[in-house]
């Protein structure tokens, strides 16, 4: 070998040795960034986590204190609770839930890069992958708590692997503190760290044959700081009275059960966001001929590290068997398809990926992780608009008023906008009927829970008009006009001039309301 070759095959290995570092930067750069420029983000529920997180700030103190109080406890969905007042509230609400998500991001292409950094024993290209879910359907519901929560989860199980031949006392010791406090910062997050733990251990023990009297007792006895937590949560329902948010249960239809594997990137807003669309669709794509390639006998191959066989396996038919509804929690089936396709993108290395094939791959992820950031950046700025012009037409809003918020007619399923009038609650300290009740510490006064509702929308414009064409009226929307103080229509949508309603401003396609003087309960 020449002098030149010897420094260019040192280059390529210097060059090879930031590649890992340079795809990281890259993954952040148009998943963080894209975050960072809008601080109202387009993620459906998020305005009522903001809401909360301004009432625990001011709610029972200021004119919220009528309606709302906020009691500091141990449930286990309260990671930004804990973040809030752990630091003092040290921002504005809508600017420290920014920050939340974009720390969520950074974290989860680097929770994926320090696992495949355990798993294969160096820093891999292919672990940045990850970047392209970020954008998944739990981020796009406004899942704070829960996605927030999610790489500490895999953080969790790349320690367990890491110290995974030490004393079982001295892992059960240092898992003890760290699954509650996991368990703290979200339920699911919690359980699924204890079914790769599961799975990673029922894996050794077949690999490892013992006497059952000693395989039984080393089981349980590493799965005890995930039992304590359960139990913990059992009682606490146990003695609990019944939950606003109800007790629903079910596994979903058919229609659910595979729509549930999009949600590693599809997002629930994407009717009005057409370009958010396409790139999922190209992108599930993608990720199906992936992972395809985990079966395949000739050709590229995608391989699976051994040890993570058994949690990958637990974890997938946690994930089949998941309920779409669980005691009262929406939505639980699109959580587990997200972590599973983190972990396998972390945990698998390509065998016989020629260079042609490796570069398509490698095109294919920058084109679809740098387009889908620029579309969401687009869909960012046009919500960030709609807010700027909701908090023009209420600039009149009097403290501690009370806020009925509607849609127009067949509209009010449109999930861009579904709890915008959360957002209300921290920017005019103002009531609104729709803020989440029973899986956080905020709640509502007794006198007013006939004036709320523990998750629905804003409601249709024709329930208020007295229309018969309206679906049900939900109970808090009776007698509306004895309940609230102000309507706040939410579509540029005309409506017939109504004695009840003075119309006070109108900005892009919000108009405020009066409720005339006389009707409403002061």
């Amino acid at each position: 070998m020449t002098t030149v070759d010897c420094l260019e095959d040192g280059r390529s290995r210097d060059l090879s040795r930031w590649m890992p570092l340079l795809a990281f930067t890259f993954g952040v750069l148009f998943t963080a960034l894209p975050l960072l420029l809008h601080p109202y983000l387009p993620l459906v529920d998020l305005p009522n986590h903001i809401a909360r997180l301004h009432i625990a700030e001011t709610g029972n103190e200021g004119p919220l204190s009528r309606y709302y109080l906020y009691t500091a406890s141990l449930v286990p969905n309260a990671a930004i609770d804990l973040l809030w007042r752990g630091f003092g509230y040290p921002l504005d609400a809508v600017r420290f839930a920014n920050l939340v998500m974009v720390t969520y991001a950074v974290n989860l292409i680097l929770s994926s890069m320090v696992l495949a950094r355990v798993v294969h024993g160096r820093w891999t290209v292919w672990s940045a992958a990850s970047a392209l879910l970020v954008f998944n359907a739990p981020f796009f519901w406004g899942f704070q708590n829960f996605v927030w929560a999610l790489p500490f989860c895999l953080y969790g199980f790349a320690l367990w692997l890491v110290i995974q031949d030490r004393p079982i006392w001295l892992r059960i010791a240092i898992f003890l503190p760290l699954a509650a406090i996991l368990y703290l910062m979200h339920f699911f997050a919690f359980g699924f760290l204890a079914i790769l733990v599961l799975g990673r251990e029922i894996q050794v023990i077949r690999q490892r044959p013992a006497n059952a009297r000693f395989l039984v007792l080393r089981l349980f006895g590493l799965m005890l700081p995930f039992v304590l937590p359960v139990l913990w949560l059992a009682i606490t329902l146990h003695g609990a009275g019944p939950s606003p948010a109800g007790s629903r249960t079910e596994f979903g239809t058919l229609l659910n059960r595979l729509w549930m594997f999009a949600s590693p990137l599809h997002s629930p807003s994407t009717g009005d966001a057409p370009a958010l669309w396409f790139l999922a669709m190209l992108g599930l794509a993608l990720l199906a001929l992936v992972f395809s390639r985990l079966f395949s006998v000739r050709g590229p191959q995608l391989v699976l590290a051994p040890q993570l066989r058994g949690a990958t396996l637990a974890l997938a038919l946690a994930m089949l068997v998941a309920p779409s509804w669980l005691n009262g929690v929406a939505l639980v089936d699109i959580r587990a398809p997200v972590l599973l396709s983190v972990l396998l993108i972390a945990g698998t290395t390509w065998h016989a990926l020629a260079p042609r094939h490796a570069v398509l791959l490698a095109a294919a992820l920058v084109l679809l992780i740098g387009a889908r950031g620029v579309a969401f950046e687009r869909f960012a700025a046009r919500y960030e608009s709609d807010v700027q012009d909701m908090l023009t037409a209420t600039e009149t809003l009097p403290a501690g008023a009370r806020l009925l918020p509607v849609r127009g007619p067949g509209l009010q399923f449109d999930l861009r906008l579904a709890h915008l009038q959360g957002l209300l609650v921290d920017q005019r300290d103002v009531f609104v009927p729709t803020l989440f009740q029973g899986v956080h510490a905020m709640r509502v006064r007794p006198e007013w829970i006939s004036s709320t509702h523990p998750a629905l929308f804003a409601i249709d414009i024709r329930i208020v008009l007295d229309q018969g064409s309206a679906r049900v009226v939900p109970e808090f929307a009776r007698d509306w006009e004895r309940k609230f103080t102000h309507v706040l229509l939410m579509d540029p949508v005309e409506i017939p001039d109504d004695p009840r309603l003075e119309r006070i401003a109108s900005t892009g396609r919000f108009t405020l309301f009066r409720i005339a003087a006389g009707l409403h309960d002061y």
